[in-house]
């Protein structure tokens, strides 16, 4: 599965992850400079450049118009989808602004229900939301994990090795039963058999990232 590396406007923290060669690099208007700073080199830039203030030379470019119904970050992520990259990580999705927080969380959504892997990076944590399949944690993981339904309903969720466990439960939109776990020192999983979950997790820079298994 190729991998795409989409650095956007919000606010950075730790590169849990850098990109590797062959790896797709892309900045999103302002996450241009936040890849300057970072010496990772961007192959691609997309936004209506409002927030960078300039447009950049000598890359390949992907403008679009300030007025418009989806978000630069929205629209670098269907581009990216389109050209055949099936794992997206994002940087700087968070912080800044509430309003854009909360859609890079419906955007996440969409993209895993479209198929692809998609992970985001917070202050210490992640997030990724799974469609119809299963999370995998390596026993080196600390800390807390919460899952949240992003769908109205998401049924045969389960939760193994943690504290606390689920087995094939419903989860709703408007009850956050998942907030708040944590992990045990035990390999752990979380499942979704129906719907679409947000997990979001504490991370060590030094440990890999979970394995998604698809149904």
């Amino acid at each position: 599965m190729k991998s795409c590396f989409i650095y956007c406007a919000g606010e950075h923290y730790d590169s849990y992850l850098a990109p590797k060669n062959g790896d797709m690099t892309v900045a999103v208007d302002g996450g241009y400079e936040t890849m300057l700073r970072l010496g990772v080199a961007p192959k691609l830039v997309v936004g209506d450049f409002d927030s960078l203030g300039y447009v950049p030379q000598n890359i390949e470019i992907v403008k679009h118009p300030a007025i418009k119904d989806d978000t630069d970050t929205a629209l670098a992520c269907k581009l990216m989808t389109e050209r055949g990259y099936g794992r997206l990580y994002l940087h700087g999705v968070f912080g800044k602004r509430l309003d854009h927080s909360v859609a890079n969380i419906q955007l996440m959504k969409s993209l895993s229900e479209s198929g692809a892997e998609v992970f985001a990076f917070d202050n210490g944590y992640t997030a990724a939301v799974i469609t119809n399949s299963s999370l995998s944690f390596s026993s080196e993981y600390k800390g807390t994990v919460s899952a949240f339904s992003v769908t109205d309903v998401s049924s045969g969720v389960s939760e193994q090795s943690l504290k606390y466990t689920l087995d094939k439960v419903t989860l709703t939109s408007d009850t956050p039963l998942g907030v708040s776990n944590e992990f045990t020192g035990s390999c752990a999983k979380i499942t979704v058999e129906s719907g679409s979950l947000l997990v979001m997790f504490e991370r060590r820079s030094n440990l890999p990232l979970p394995d998604i298994t698809h149904f």
